[in-house]
C-alpha cells in the first residue's frame, strides 16, 4: 500500500512540477510557486476539515522544518525547470532526495534488507541516468548554475520527506501536513512579496493553480505512504516523479531524452517493485 501511494504521489508531483515549470517560463517563478502552494494548501485545508478536530499536540519543530524544506525545494525546482531543460533538470533533485533520507535511515540504525538495498540502488541509478549525469548534462545546459539550484531543490525536498515522516510518526496526520504546507506558504509569500518582478500572465495563473491541485493531492498520498511504509523506500519512490515530468516534456514540449535517460526510465519500474517487496 505504501509504495502504491508513493507511486501515485510521484505521478502527481511530476505532473504538477511539469505544469509549474511551464507556468514559470511565462511568469515570475516566485509568483507561480505562491499560487501553486496556495491552491495546494486549500486542498489540504478542506481535507483536514473533513478529518475532524486536530490532535491535542503537534510536533511543531518537525512541521516547521518540513515546511521550510518544502518551500525551498519547490521554489528552487520551479526556478530550475524554468531556466533549464526539464528532461535534464528535474531528475537532479531526485538523486539528492533519494540519497539523503536513505542515509538518515542508515545512520539511525534501521535494518536494510537485500530487496530494499537493491531497490534504493535502482532508484538512485534511475534518477542519476534520468538527470544525464553521464556527461552530457553540463554540455547541454547553458547555465551551469541551474545544476546547483537543482541540487538545492533536492536538499529541500529531502528535508521535507524526513520532516513529514517524523510528523506522521508523532501522530500529526493531516493536520500536521496542513501546518507543514502553511509554513511553506508563509515563507514563499514573504519571498514573493519582496520580489520586484511583476511578470504574470493570466494563463500562467491557471496553470499554476492546476499544478497546486496536483501538488496538494500528492501530499495527501505521500502522508498515506509514510503512514504505512518506511522513510527510505517511500522517499525513493516519491522521488521518481521526474518520470512523469519527462514523459510530459516529451509529449507536450517535444523535448528528446538521451539513450541513458531512456534506460533510466526503464530502471524506475524494477526499482518500484524491489522497494515494494523490500
Amino acid at each position: 500500500m505504501s509504495v502504491t501511494a508513493a507511486s501515485l504521489a510521484a505521478a502527481a508531483f511530476g505532473a504538477g512540477d511539469f505544469l509549474g515549470g511551464v507556468a514559470s517560463r511565462g511568469s515570475d517563478w516566485r509568483r507561480v510557486v505562491l499560487v501553486a502552494l496556495g491552491t495546494g494548501l486549500l486542498v489540504l485545508g478542506v481535507a483536514a476539515c473533513f478529518k475532524g478536530s486536530p490532535p491535542p499536540t503537534l510536533p511543531l519543530n518537525w512541521c516547521l522544518s518540513a515546511g521550510a524544506g518544502f518551500a525551498v525545494g519547490v521554489s528552487l525546482l520551479y526556478r530550475a525547470l524554468a531556466e533549464g531543460q526539464m528532461t535534464q533538470v528535474a531528475p537532479v533533485t531526485a538523486v539528492v532526495a533519494i540519497a539523503v533520507p536513505a542515509l538518515v535511515d542508515i545512520l539511525t540504525g534501521k535494518a536494510l534488507t537485500g530487496h530494499l538495498l537493491l531497490g534504493l540502488g535502482a532508484a538512485g541509478l534511475s534518477a542519476a541516468l534520468l538527470s544525464g549525469l553521464s556527461g552530457g548534462l553540463y554540455k547541454s545546459i547553458r547555465n551551469r548554475s541551474v545544476i546547483i539550484v537543482a541540487i538545492g531543490a533536492g536538499l529541500g525536498l529531502a528535508l521535507f520527506y524526513i520532516g513529514l515522516d517524523r510528523v506522521d510518526a508523532a501522530g500529526g496526520g493531516i493536520w500536521g501536513l496542513t501546518l507543514v504546507r502553511a509554513t511553506a506558504f508563509v515563507l514563499v509569500t514573504a519571498v514573493a512579496l519582496r520580489s520586484r518582478r511583476h511578470v504574470f500572465q493570466l494563463r500562467s495563473l491557471g496553470v499554476a493553480a492546476v499544478a497546486g491541485l496536483l501538488d496538494g493531492t500528492a501530499n495527501l498520498l505521500l502522508m498515506l505512504a509514510f503512514a504505512t511504509g518506511g522513510l527510505a523506500e517511500t522517499a525513493a519512490v516519491a522521488s521518481l516523479y521526474p518520470v512523469a515530468t519527462i514523459l510530459l516534456a516529451i509529449a507536450v514540449l517535444r523535448e528528446r531524452p538521451s539513450i541513458t535517460q531512456g534506460i533510466g526510465l526503464l530502471l524506475a519500474i524494477p526499482a518500484v517493485f524491489l522497494l515494494q517487496s523490500g
